[in-house]
Parts: C-alpha cells; structure tokens; sequence
C-alpha cells in the first residue's frame, strides 16, 4: 500500500468513526417536546401576520398535549416574529406538526414571507415547568448557541445557569433546550417580568461566568433575540 492509499484510508475511518459517532450523539438525545419557529414576513405585511398568529395560537392552545403556546414579535424589528411552544410529549408534538392548525398557518403567510419559516424542534436539557404568569410588561428571550468542540459540556452548564437564573427576581422561565437532529445546536427561553428585571440577569455574576465559559465553545455568534407577546 503506497503512502497516498494508507492516507485515503485513514481519512475514510476517520469519517466512518466521525459519523458513527454523530448517529450515536443524535440517538442519545431525548425526542423533542417543544420547538420555536422563527418567521419574517414584509414589513407591509406585519398586520396581516399578526392576525394570522393569533388566530394559530387560538386554536393551538385547544389541541390536545399543548401546554403553553406564546406568539411573539421581535422588539426593534417588528416585522420579525417567533411561536415557542411546550408540549406534554414528543407524540403530541408530532401530531400537531401534520395537523390542519400549522399547514393553515403556513398557506396563510406564504406569500408574505421574506425567507423560508425556520422550525426549530427542541428537546429538554435544562427544562422546568413554570407555573409562573408573565406580566403585560414581559420580556421573552430566544439565544440561539451553536457549540463546536466541547459541546458535552453544555448540558452541564445550561443546568446551572437556569438553577441560578429561576432564583432571579422577576424571572418567569429559563428553559435550556438542545435540537435532536443537530446536538450541537442549543436554544435558551427566557422570560422576564420586565425589562428590569431582564437587565439585571444579564449584568448578574452567573451570567458573566455562563458567557465566559461557553464563549471558547461557540461555534457562531451568540444570538440572542429579544421578543414582546402579542396579546
């Protein structure tokens, strides 16, 4: 075997042990039960969106397994608009992804949109439920963090952020999520009582410590998107 066969051949286990690995990764991870959708419609069309989300989340809240359903318009950005849902198991889940509700949803904004609806299905990594109630004043948060190398330790200090971050004043919920199909990916939720109480935990010891530790791990820029409820 000549130098460039053994290198071709090392380089093809390394892809095998490397997708192996992927497959075994995307197996451990718990089945989704909660996702975001992230959608951009022309600023002209920003009424007729938001009517359209209302009317989805209506009659979302009615369907069987849903235990919470926000809509939310992106604060500065406001023809910017994200659905975060929470559901009782992942068969509920799947169920009302093929339901009439989401494929209304879609045809009805279709030719509003400015990109392709982003959905996003999310399993529990650092979930609590919440019987918390945000105020009218309320601030939701949506950080999209994609990990590289070390992403095993993300879980870990999701956990630990949210224990801290649901001791805050004002906090109504703080969910670490990871998507199944791509492990590297994690979405944190947040809401806040007031914009206050939001300024306070970002400026918070714990905060600064999360942010420090997971910056060598980033993948991509830390997004996070700052929304208000449509009521």
């Amino acid at each position: 075997m000549n130098v460039f066969t053994r290198a071709s051949a090392s380089l093809s286990l390394v892809a095998i042990a490397a997708a192996a690995a992927a497959q075994t990764a995307q197996a451990q991870a718990p089945a989704a039960t909660a996702r975001v959708v992230y959608l951009e419609v022309a600023p002209a069309d920003v009424n007729r969106a938001i009517a359209a989300l209302k009317t989805y989340r209506q009659s979302t809240q009615k369907t069987a397994g849903v235990t919470s359903v926000a809509v939310l318009q992106q604060i500065g950005r406001p023809n910017l608009f994200a659905i975060e849902e929470h559901w009782s198991d992942a068969a509920s889940l799947q169920a009302h992804l093929a339901s009439a509700d989401v494929r209304r949803l879609r045809d009805d904004l279709q030719s509003a949109l400015l990109a392709p609806i982003d959905h996003r299905p999310l399993a529990p990594v650092a979930v609590q439920p919440s019987t918390r109630v945000a105020s009218d004043q309320a601030i939701y948060v949506l950080t999209h963090a994609d990990a590289g190398a070390g992403r095993e330790m993300v879980p870990g200090m999701l956990q630990e952020i949210a224990a801290a971050a649901r001791r805050e004043n004002g906090n109504v919920l703080f969910d670490g999520t990871v998507q199944p199909n791509r492990t590297n990916h994690f979405t944190v939720m947040e809401v806040w009582n007031d914009q206050k109480a939001f300024e306070a935990h970002q400026a918070a010891e714990h905060t600064r410590k999360f942010r420090a530790a997971f910056a060598p791990l980033s993948g991509a820029l830390y997004d996070e998107r700052i929304y208000k409820a449509l009521n």
